[in-house]
């Protein structure tokens, strides 16, 4: 199968005060199109910088990390943020969802972002709602969902522009 993430000696260093600090040094592995991969560690070991790299959030210091065969290093912003809208979805901590927006209203954002056309968006929401469980919940806003409600919506939110590759944080 192709590889759909490369990373390859990436390092990822941070000021702090008059110190450095490494919060990754030198880690490589690839992703192959269909395959799961899941990096588990302590609080503070890297996790997040990690998908954040690998999300084109931010930028290793040294090393380099390929989306589906394109060095992400060679992009200027204005094409990570396409490469972003088109082939990853984000499932952060912290769900980001938009608080005066209904549950199916947060899914269907990034298909507007996208220029999708209304009856697809309607379609392709409902149907990320319902492989979530969430289809009758679809009109509430964020605060009178339960948190396993709101981390379901923005799964939901990931997925429904059915990108190339899903990070969850």
């Amino acid at each position: 199968m192709p590889e759909l993430v490369s990373v390859e000696a990436v390092t990822r260093r941070f000021p702090l005060d008059h110190n450095v600090v490494n919060a990754l040094d030198h880690v490589s592995f690839h992703v192959a199109q269909g395959e799961f991969l899941a990096i588990a560690g302590p609080s503070g070991s890297g996790k997040s910088t990690l998908l954040n790299l690998i999300g084109c959030i931010d930028k290793p210091t040294s090393g380099r990390i390929l989306i589906d065969g394109v060095d992400t290093s060679k992009l200027n912003s204005s094409r990570l943020t396409a490469l972003r809208r088109e082939k990853i979805g984000f499932v952060f901590q912290t769900f980001n969802l938009i608080p005066v927006f209904t549950a199916a209203e947060n899914v269907e954002f990034p298909l507007l972002v996208q220029g999708v056309a209304a009856k697809e968006r309607r379609e392709r929401v409902a149907a990320a709602l319902e492989s979530v469980g969430l289809s009758a919940r679809a009109n509430h806003r964020p605060d009178l969902l339960s948190g396993g409600e709101r981390q379901r919506v923005a799964v939901a939110r990931a997925i429904v522009h059915r990108p190339a590759l899903v990070l969850a944080d």
